[in-house]
């Protein structure tokens, strides 16, 4: 399998080579004053006294995908790790049923009718056994090593969060909407480093389809929270940036195991033009929601999104007169979610 380029580290934040020198240093500089804010001190860290087995719990969500989450579970199964040391949990997220002769025989399979992303990992993270709990999509595939990576990085750091990375498949031949670089619009998560990391900020914490926590650390931090998170076919998501903020707030740790790795198999459906504004348009939101609801400790304010969006029609201007038209639509989209952002909670 052809690895990814890491997506996931500062110096593509910049988008350098988009902008141009000038613009992207007027961008950092607008961001390192809006993190100059007071930063309030982080809650005195838990006491955890619960014990769980010393398992790995692998729980895939579904919703009427049983053919992807029936591949995933397979790649889990067929891992080169001690089966005594692991659970596998299904949860068919739908009111139609799941034939459980496609999954793997050790396959607990759980019905949660209730839509909602969230909602079904928390449910079923409740009745798992394992210490450690590992959550994938149903459209990825474990990758060779990722049980006994993730098992590892558990036992030999005291993190409380662990992600691992996650490489986007891309299909054949590749859309014409695709832009490399923004593999994240598909939950693609890539790392420049090699070993075992901590981490600090929202860019750099894990997400999606490789994501561990302990299972001590969700119960206490109440689980994933509801108000974040896909329901059906909506773009939401941010629980599990959520959760990290949540962590990281209680002085807990956050870190990513680069060996622990999934292959996402995105459908070619959701490579539409539609699919980019309306991804954009979440994350920027979502962004701004996690201060609100007091994740996030620093947050954007007026003068931060006037001067971005100053900044975006700058960069979209300097795409157009180059010709660059798929990279345009990408910064028309972040323009307009900037845009909207501002006129809901900042236009007076």
């Amino acid at each position: 399998m052809s690895k990814n380029k890491a997506n996931i580290a500062l110096s593509n934040l910049g988008e350098v080579s988009t902008s141009g020198p000038l613009i992207a240093l007027r961008k950092g500089i607008n961001e390192l004053i809006n993190r100059r804010q007071k930063r309030q001190a982080p809650v005195s860290a838990p006491n955890i006294k619960v014990k769980y087995k010393r398992l790995l719990s692998v729980i895939i969500c579904t919703a009427n995908r049983t053919e992807l989450a029936a591949a995933a579970a397979r790649s889990i199964a067929n891992q080169n790790f001690d089966k005594s040391l692991l659970e596998l949990i299904v949860v068919n997220n739908s009111t139609k049923p799941f034939p459980k002769e496609l999954l793997p025989p050790f396959t607990t399979l759980v019905t949660e009718e209730t839509q909602g992303l969230s909602l079904a990992r928390n449910k079923r993270a409740k009745t798992a056994n394992g210490e450690y709990l590992l959550f994938i999509d149903d459209d990825a595939l474990a990758t060779e090593g990722l049980l006994s990576a993730m098992f590892s990085a558990f036992e030999n750091h005291s993190a409380s969060i662990i992600g691992g990375q996650i490489e986007l498949k891309l299909p054949t031949p590749v859309p014409s909407v695709f832009l490399e670089g923004k593999e994240a619009l598909w939950s693609g998560y890539t790392v420049p480093y090699k070993s075992y990391r901590e981490v600090r900020e929202q860019y750099e914490f894990p997400y999606g389809a490789c994501f561990a926590v302990r299972h001590s650390v969700l119960d206490f931090l109440g689980g994933f929270s509801t108000c974040f998170g896909r329901c059906g076919d909506d773009y939401a998501g941010g629980e599990e940036t959520a959760l990290c903020f949540a962590a990281k707030n209680h002085g807990l740790k956050i870190a990513v195991e680069p060996k622990a790795r999934v292959l996402h198999c995105v459908s070619p459906h959701r490579f539409t033009k539609e699919h980019i504004k309306q991804t954009l348009r979440a994350g920027i939101l979502t962004t701004h929601r996690l201060y609100l609801e007091g994740y996030s400790k620093v947050g954007w304010t007026a003068s931060y999104i006037e001067e971005r969006i100053h900044i975006i029609k700058k960069e979209l201007k300097k795409l157009q007169q180059s010709n660059k038209e798929l990279a345009a639509y990408y910064k028309e989209c972040e323009l307009s979610a900037f845009l909207e952002l501002y006129n809901t909670y900042f236009k007076r």
